[in-house]
């Protein structure tokens, strides 16, 4: 039942039973990002507080479609989201300042407008 209940999902958010054609690693591409996208979508849900159950089109909608800034610090990016009505809930996430490697060791922080 998990198991329907997550392809089902991913044939609704990520357009998965609409695969780019013929050329199998086309195909191979697409089930892969949405593997991945559906993965960062379950880790964004569960540091979101109340959103554990959502789904990936309800993240998308009111949260991943937020508009913003991306800044460059020197050593620190600093992604700044626009202000929304879920903009609340997203400051009570658990949103970790991490380090990206092939970024050269930066780090990236969010700030909330």
């Amino acid at each position: 039942m998990n198991i329907e209940q997550r392809l089902a999902e991913a044939i609704r958010s990520f357009h998965l039973d609409s695969l780019t054609g013929a050329v199998p690693l086309n195909i191979d591409l697409d089930v892969v990002l949405t593997v991945l996208a559906h993965t960062l979508c379950d880790a964004l849900r569960r540091r979101i507080p109340g959103y554990q159950a959502a789904t990936p089109d309800t993240l998308q909608r009111r949260f991943l479609s937020t508009g913003g800034h991306i800044l460059n610090h020197g050593n620190q990016i600093v992604v700044r989201l626009d202000r929304r009505t879920y903009s609340p809930v997203l400051r009570q996430a658990t949103l970790p300042e991490i380090s990206v490697p092939w970024l050269g060791g930066r780090t990236v922080r969010y700030e909330f407008a």
